[in-house]
């Protein structure tokens, strides 16, 4: 009979690096939203001229990470 052997691992999570993330803001008070950008500037700018446009001052980001699970002694 054969026999079998388990090794378990400890495992990490963190951000890929292949992928960016990405981040849109939305508008509370209205539909409006700024669309999905891999950085901060964009979505940042369009929240301040909507709000200076509009008067609007709530706001929801959304941020869409991708992360990588590994096998910690690779980490």
């Amino acid at each position: 009979m054969a026999r079998t052997s388990y090794r378990y691992i400890d495992w990490t999570l963190g951000a890929d690096p292949a992928q960016p993330s990405h981040r849109r803001i939305e508008c509370a008070d209205c539909p409006a939203a700024s669309g999905d950008s891999p950085g901060q500037l964009g979505p940042d700018r369009w929240a301040l001229q909507h709000a200076g446009a509009t008067g609007h001052r709530g706001y929801r980001e959304t941020v869409i990470s991708h992360l990588r699970a590994t096998p910690a002694e690779d980490a």
